[in-house]
């Protein structure tokens, strides 16, 4: 079915999140699954997961939703679906101004088009990085099963990340974009002296937040990325800024949870330590 068929606000939706599959207590290997779990974790609506792969989805990709009987891939379009159907609004419930919208817009796009391929590139075309991901992904999976999908899984994603662009640049190159885009959102999540919490220096988490946060979220809760997970790890900012977010409403992730507080443990001065 497809998403015309609208909300009925005066009940309760059903929501359904169809993603990749998550172990107790660790986030998703996926950022785009990740962004929506945010999504709606910020938004307080009530969701189950249902475990899934790509070649069953309606695009080939995840995630993709079951909202009353509504099927809504791509995260994008999900987050606009429950939008216009008075489901969830961030944006709105965080107050922000047409400009912080239109800045939303443009920091989504750099990071959901432009650094998660690379983020995705240094998972699968390392090859270290890639025997955990693959693990990480299909190592639950039948041996007779796991060997051809993850073949498909690859060869699917060296494709479309070579026509992509980033697939053509080096290991070095690619590292150097990454970097790049860290210590720009460092920058940006620098404190400025006010009370105010999140990217727009909003009380409440709006639609950029919920990216931002599944974006540090999937690059600690996996051990795939380890070049990223330092960086993140290491910077007050963006550890704090993701703190935020899993403490406040990702409780059960408690390995990273742990890795945030072992992180803090290295920020403090010796004769505190002592």
């Amino acid at each position: 079915m497809s998403a015309t068929k609208p909300v009925d606000n005066n009940k309760k939706s059903e929501v359904i999140l169809f993603a990749f599959e998550k172990h107790p207590g660790i986030p998703t290997v996926s950022g785009f699954c990740q962004k929506i779990e945010c999504h709606l974790r910020f938004a307080n609506v009530k969701y189950t997961q249902q475990d899934t792969l790509p070649f069953k989805a309606p695009k080939k990709k995840l995630p993709y939703v079951d909202i009353d009987g509504v099927i809504v891939p791509d995260s994008q379009f999900i987050v606009r679906y429950m939008k216009e159907n008075g489901l969830a609004d961030l944006d709105k419930s965080a107050g922000l101004t047409p400009i912080q919208v239109a800045d939303s817009v443009a920091y989504r796009g750099y990071w959901e088009e432009a650094i998660y391929p690379a983020i995705v590139r240094s998972r699968w075309f390392d090859k270290d990085n890639e025997a955990v991901i693959a693990r990480e992904v299909f190592g639950d999976l039948p041996f007779f099963i796991r060997i051809p999908l993850h073949w498909w899984f690859r060869r699917s994603l060296t494709n479309s990340l070579v026509a992509q662009g980033v697939g053509r640049h080096s290991d070095s190159e690619t590292e150097v974009i990454l970097r790049e885009a860290l210590e720009s959102l460092e920058t940006r999540l620098t404190p400025t002296g006010t009370t105010a919490e999140w990217f727009h220096k909003t009380t409440t988490p709006a639609d950029i937040d919920a990216v931002i946060s599944a974006m540090l979220i999937n690059l600690c809760g996996t051990n795939s990325n380890p070049f990223c997970k330092k960086i993140v790890l290491g910077s007050k900012a963006l550890r704090g800024y993701m703190k935020r977010a899993v403490e406040g409403f990702f409780p059960e992730f408690q390995t990273l949870i742990n890795e945030i507080k072992e992180a803090e443990g290295k920020d403090r001065p010796v004769l505190e330590v002592l």
